[in-house]
């Protein structure tokens, strides 16, 4: 059993018939995390980054994701208890044959599907709130188009500068066809 206890970094952790009581998952990142007939009760996921998270067969009693970012993460065959999602912001997410009971969704967002950009050096993921994701860097649309090269050096060097200065402009082409962006 797992009491009290702060997570921060759950990428690619994988948790099997793990229990949490009173534990501190805010603002972790769990990309790629997958829970697998665990049990949470009185957690706090706030603000926590659930990216391909993959979560099946888990109960969660009494646990707070109020701004939580969850995208492309599935909750199948879970029940949730009495939980706050107040003000996440939800994309892609699969609830298959999950039991929801007394859950508050209080101006919760839950976008449609994203424009997904794969199979370059930083993948892009825009969300029809004005929102995105460019590698690991998640901020507004706004934020990135007024980002020049030598802003995205000051995050990941060399690299990410290259890559802005030679893919900004197309990106943001594709982001206003689709509506994204004016």
């Amino acid at each position: 059993m797992n009491e009290n206890q702060t997570y921060k970094d759950l990428r690619y952790k994988v948790f099997v018939g793990e229990e949490f009581h009173n534990c501190n998952f805010s603002q972790a990142e769990m990309l790629g995390a997958e829970f697998v007939e665990c049990a949470f009760y009185a957690c706090n996921f706030e603000r926590a980054l659930l990216t391909g998270t993959s979560i099946e067969n888990c109960h969660f009693f009494e646990c707070s994701f109020t701004f939580s970012y969850i995208f492309r993460s599935q909750f199948k065959y879970c029940s949730l208890v009495g939980c706050l999602f107040d003000k996440a912001m939800l994309s892609t997410v699969d609830f298959t044959g999950t039991i929801f009971e007394n859950v508050e969704w209080e101006g919760t967002t839950i976008n449609s599907a994203p424009l997904i950009i794969d199979g370059i050096e930083y993948p892009v993921v825009a969300l029809d709130n004005g929102w995105m994701h460019v590698g690991c860097e998640f901020n507004t649309m706004k934020w990135f188009d007024e980002t020049d090269e030598r802003e995205s050096a000051r995050m990941e060097g060399l690299r990410a500068r290259r890559f802005w200065k030679k893919n900004k402009e197309w990106i943001f082409h594709m982001l206003k066809a689709r509506g994204l962006y004016d």
